[in-house]
């Protein structure tokens, strides 16, 4: 379990550190995605995060690097 003080500094690194993205579908389709994920034993966020990793690597940035290369 996290102490209160650990929780703070970690939402405090995610608000500095991190972004959320997000695309609006419809319910029905939200659901059987989730379904679908759940089944194949991973998580939509994990699928949608492998998805945008791909198309960046597909995809070059500015001076021929991608986003994930200049994370690494």
């Amino acid at each position: 379990m996290l102490s209160d003080a650990k929780k703070k500094a970690n939402a405090k690194w995610d608000k500095a550190h991190m972004m959320i993205l997000g695309c609006k579908v419809r319910k029905d389709f939200a659901a059987q995605f989730r379904e679908a994920c759940a089944a194949a034993g991973t998580t939509p966020n994990a699928v949608l995060k492998q998805a945008a990793e791909q198309f960046l690597k597909e995809h070059a940035v500015s001076e021929g690097k991608t986003a994930v290369e200049e994370c690494a």
